[in-house]
């Protein structure tokens, strides 16, 4: 039996990013984000939700342009505080002791001791209620080369990757259960 617990948000987990931008004045900033996921394969496309009175909506808005970039597990304190502290009157990359990469394709920077970084070029903005939806074309995407398999993709271990229970908690990614399209072959006609 299931029952109605109300209008909560019930995906869980969720992805923990962290959000680069560049100020008006070109000072780099970080925003810790849970809203956030791949939304479109072609072109390569990542979606991030930002409240408007987060100083990082104003700078995305403006540069039209951010970068994604995935913490490992080992770097829990500094995404938190990332996501506590505002850029407003804060340096958080100095006071996270992250360092800020300037992107090649963008006008966004990345956090250099993350694993993952994605350049995302602005496409869309949606004013959704108490965020703005901003949709952002992957321009590339930059993998600490340790952390990559024979084939050329992130190792999930490796990469360690945060998650988030709305709300609530910070997890660490569990163990593999099965490769995509496989579990359910058994139940293909």
């Amino acid at each position: 039996m299931k029952k109605n617990i109300g209008a909560k948000l019930g995906i869980y987990p969720t992805p923990v990013v962290v959000v680069g931008t560049y100020d008006k004045s070109g000072k780099p900033n970080l925003i810790t984000l849970a809203w956030a996921g791949i939304c479109c394969s072609e072109p390569a496309s990542v979606q991030i939700s930002v409240r408007k009175d987060r100083y990082s909506h104003a700078a995305i808005v403006e540069r039209r342009a951010f970068s994604v970039n995935v913490p490992s597990a080992k770097y829990l304190a500094e995404a938190d505080y990332a996501g506590m502290a505002s850029g407003r009157n804060t340096d958080k990359f100095k006071a996270a002791n992250l360092t800020p990469a300037r992107g090649e394709l963008t006008d966004a920077p990345m956090a250099l001791e993350f694993p993952i970084s994605m350049e995302c070029r602005l496409t869309h903005q949606l004013e959704l209620g108490s965020h703005d939806l901003f949709v952002g074309e992957i321009l590339a995407c930059w993998a600490e080369e340790e952390i990559l398999q024979s084939s050329g993709r992130p190792d999930p271990k490796k990469v360690d990757p945060l998650v988030f229970i709305p709300g609530s908690e910070y997890f660490a990614l569990g163990n593999l259960l099965s490769p995509a399209y496989s579990a359910g072959k058994k139940l293909m006609k």
